[in-house]
């Protein structure tokens, strides 16, 4: 977490004003139960990340005045979006599974192309029953 905070001195004395930090429960990290749940520990470790992110933020914003540093809870509000979304998901909703997948997990992801410019992923029939677009993003549903 030290080298973290001096990374994002150095960040800050390029004049970058705003830096976001990932979720813990993404597809990629689903993919291993079929996507039926987040792995727990992933989650736990987001969170301890993102707690001691805070503490190194304050830090930070004692050291200098210049730049003020906040942050902003994407994890919780994800996932209560997330929550919502799968309570309230119309049926036959993919849940965690990504809308756009690769046809091999962990060979091709989705967008990937053979080099014949062929597909080698695959997109679900109905997206706005999807939360996920693919491995690491989210749907605009």
């Amino acid at each position: 977490m030290d080298q973290l905070e001096i990374n994002i001195d150095r960040i800050r004395g390029l004049g970058v004003k705003r830096i976001a930090v990932t979720f813990g429960c993404i597809p990629l990290q689903a993919a291993s139960s079929s996507y039926s749940n987040c792995t727990q520990a992933l989650n736990l470790g987001s969170k301890f990340h993102n707690q001691m992110l805070n503490q190194s933020l304050q830090n930070l914003n004692a050291k200098d005045n210049s730049t003020v540093f906040i942050t902003l809870d994407l994890y919780d509000a994800f996932f209560s979006a997330l929550n919502k979304f799968t309570t309230h998901a119309p049926a036959g909703s993919l849940g965690l599974k990504p809308c756009c997948e690769g046809k091999e997990m962990g060979k091709y992801y989705c967008g990937s192309v053979d080099e014949s410019g062929a597909k080698l992923y695959t997109i679900c029939e109905n997206p706005n029953l999807s939360f996920f677009w693919d491995t690491l993003h989210p749907s605009q549903n």
